[in-house]
């Protein structure tokens, strides 16, 4: 199971280009089954646990018979055996249905199940439903999914959900591919032994030599370190936009060996205190949440996660190892009948950001007095990076402090890596820039995009002088160029991205972008076509494409262009109503209230939807929408036009010259609304009215204006 994860992320660019892995160094990993053969005892009972569940691929067997309507969105989902395989199907009204193959599961079913599709690019998806052992194993929707606008069937399977819900991938050769993981070859097949032992591969062929080496046991590390094996998944502070988690950018994603201390990986961050986020508990809590237990805080961090849990087995109840602090506690007649301490101690509660699962509380305390609900249902909450998202100072976490430039660098990314803390993070982060001059370009990259306009594109250089092959930066400084006037330049910066990462999707959507701007429809044209070539599911590429193919006068063009990026987006608004301005009769109106229902201000959808009426005579119905369309962009002249020829024709002469004399009051030179006016002005009687209108619309350049007003006035009585 994945809720909105940000572990890892840097925004899109956090992991290294130097960390690329040859076939002369080939990797320490070892098979995760090679362990067995010499560890029965602990490989025999691992294998039932959920971290060695994690990751698997799917028979037909795991299909759930029973379809899932969700409420929010209108599609109803269901899993499908056929073949062999398994496949999820999505239907709605007034659409064909779409399938896609589900290949993986990720998740033990313990709490849940989520379903991965692989696409032909080697891309993983996740699917929109899960299905939820709090249900009996029913489908019902992932998390962050239960809303009308949700990502459906392209949620990206990034390398950070990757690194804690299975093993490592090994055919991996560049984990810096920054927000288009690639995932080629065979994947591995839940968490195995080398991820708290360390890689293995060294160890095994020496066994093979007769001269074994040990393997790294953390059973002989201090608490803390031991601890810390833990931490390096099961230590996250929210998944809500923070971020938890800052990757030191010299680190790949997939470069943590368990004999270091976690911080020289990673450094985890929290919101402020007391600033609303003291209490939380959230799917990945539980070492949070055990490290603010009173319990855990006496026993001078001694008390670790295998005090309790031995990792290589499953375990039901705890109460002898709580026995061992708390002896006297269990045999005293005034407490209640020992049965489960955890129970009472530290029960089970229904995580904020995953709602449909409830998770043990690690947070040992005493039971309340007057004890809450807490598996009672809750309501998703969602949240927009920069708007409704955490405002705040991001502070460090773990390690309690950091050393050398990272003590600098590091927070000051944390304040901007989710827009949490711009306004003291920018020059937060260009202090430490300042004084540490550090080599890797992500810290520079991270400047660039936390500034607008000119300030953004030194930094991309700088990056760049770094790293002349650094993806993150080659895009996002050629769009910086584009929208800051030199197109030339942006030219030459995102032609040499598409040319180092042909692969890159979204690089050759930027180019098609500056194609546009630069009038070269055809080039755009073909660039798009790539991008969407690359990355199917990657809407923009198809809503450019519909657009620019509407501009060119390929009708059809633009129609399949739309279609295609409805398949992968139904909820999009804009591609319904730009599909509907393509199409006649019951289609184009099914797509034009579709729009509407998706985004009632929509205005372009509000408008054409009340011209398409129109032209069928339907005027009382294209009224409100027209009427709809002026409220909700009052300059919009066109509408206002619209909406007075309207009036005319249902002979409200009044309401029709309120708004022509509303656009004339905007634009006096408007020829078009100005012969209305007069033309109201007219059929009430107002011969002086109409006449100065119409003068005046005589004199417009626009021939057509001006032969149409002569006209109405030399019709007018004298």
């Amino acid at each position: 199971m994945c809720p909105r994860h940000v572990n890892f992320i840097l925004l899109a660019a956090v992991a290294l280009t130097n960390c690329k892995r040859t076939e002369e160094a080939p990797s320490p990993y070892a098979d995760a089954r090679s362990c067995a053969p010499c560890h029965p005892q602990q490989a025999k009972p691992y294998a039932l646990t959920g971290m060695a569940r994690s990751f698997r691929p799917t028979t037909p067997a795991d299909a759930v018979t029973q379809p899932f309507t969700h409420i929010a969105s209108g599609r109803t989902y269901q899993l499908l055996p056929r073949d062999g395989n398994l496949f999820l199907r999505r239907s709605e009204p007034n659409a064909e249905p779409v399938e896609k193959q589900i290949h993986y599961i990720l998740g033990s079913g313990n709490s849940a199940r989520t379903y991965i599709h692989r696409t032909p690019q080697n891309r993983l998806l996740e699917m929109p439903v899960n299905a939820y052992a709090s249900a009996n194993g029913a489908l019902a929707m992932s998390p962050g999914y239960d809303r009308p606008d949700h990502m459906d069937m392209r949620r990206t399977i990034g390398y950070q959900c990757m690194f804690c819900h299975n093993a490592y991938p090994q055919q991996i050769t560049d984990p810096s591919l920054t927000a288009d993981p690639i995932y080629p070859g065979p994947l591995p097949e839940g968490i195995d032994c080398q991820r708290c032992h360390g890689p293995g591969r060294a160890h095994i062929e020496s066994v093979k030599t007769g001269k074994p080496t040990a393997i790294y046991n953390p059973k002989h590390e201090s608490p803390a370190r031991q601890m810390e094996v833990c931490m390096q998944c099961h230590l996250e502070t929210t998944s809500f936009s923070l971020p938890n988690t800052v990757l030191r950018p010299e680190r790949g994603i997939f470069s943590f060996n368990p004999r270091e201390p976690l911080e020289q990986f990673i450094a985890h961050f929290d919101h402020a205190p007391q600033t609303g986020h003291d209490d939380k508990f959230e799917i990945v809590s539980s070492v949070y949440r055990l490290r603010q237990s009173r319990c855990y805080l006496a026993s001078n961090e001694r008390l670790t996660c295998t005090t309790c849990h031995n990792p290589h087995e499953t375990q039901k109840n705890f109460d002898a190892q709580c026995s061992q602090c708390h002896p006297a506690i269990a045999k005293a007649p005034s407490h209640p009948a020992k049965k489960d301490c955890a129970s009472c101690h530290m029960p089970k509660r229904r995580t904020e950001d995953v709602i449909h699962v409830a998770v043990t509380d690690h947070r040992i305390q005493r039971p309340s007095a007057k004890p809450s609900n807490l598996l009672a249902p809750r309501t998703e909450r969602h949240e927009t990076i920069g708007k409704t998202s955490y405002q705040g100072e991001v502070v460090l976490y773990y390690p309690k402090q950091l050393t050398g430039p990272a003590k600098d660098l590091l927070p000051a990314m944390a304040q901007l890596a989710h827009q949490s803390n711009v306004r003291n993070g920018v020059p937060r982060l260009a202090a430490a820039i300042k004084t540490h001059q550090p080599q890797h370009p992500a810290y520079y990259l991270m400047m660039a995009q936390a500034q607008t306009g000119p300030a953004s594109l030194p930094f991309y250089k700088k990056a760049l002088e770094l790293d002349p092959n650094y993806l993150p930066a080659l895009r996002n400084y050629g769009a910086a160029q584009a929208r800051n006037g030199q197109p030339e330049a942006a030219l030459a910066t995102l032609e040499k991205t598409t040319k180092l990462h042909p692969n890159d999707s979204l690089g050759w959507l930027e180019l098609a972008r500056l194609y546009r701007q630069l009038r070269r429809p055809a080039d755009a044209d073909t660039a798009a076509r790539r991008a969407a070539e690359l990355e199917p599911e990657l809407v923009e590429a198809h809503t450019f494409l519909g657009a620019l193919r509407q501009e060119t006068g390929d009708r059809p063009g633009a129609a399949a262009a739309f279609r295609a990026a409805l398949r992968q987006q139904p909820d999009e608004a804009e591609s319904h109503a730009n599909l509907a301005s393509l199409l006649t009769g019951t289609e184009a109106e099914q797509h034009y209230q579709t729009a509407i229902r998706l985004n009632p201000r929509l205005v372009s959808a509000r408008f054409n939807f009340a011209l398409f009426l129109a032209n069928a005579r339907r005027f009382p119905e294209a009224l409100p929408q027209a009427r709809e369309a002026v409220q909700l962009d009052p300059a919009n002249l066109a509408a206002r036009d619209l909406l007075g020829n309207l009036y005319m024709a249902l002979r409200d002469f009044p309401a029709a010259a309120n708004e022509y004399r509303a656009a004339v009051q905007r634009d006096p030179q408007n020829g078009r609304a100005l012969i209305g006016l007069g033309t109201a002005l007219g059929t009430m009687n107002d011969w002086p009215g109409a006449r100065r209108h119409l003068s005046q619309a005589a004199l417009s350049p626009n021939p057509t204006i001006r032969a149409e007003a002569t006209e109405l006035l030399n019709s007018l009585p004298h």
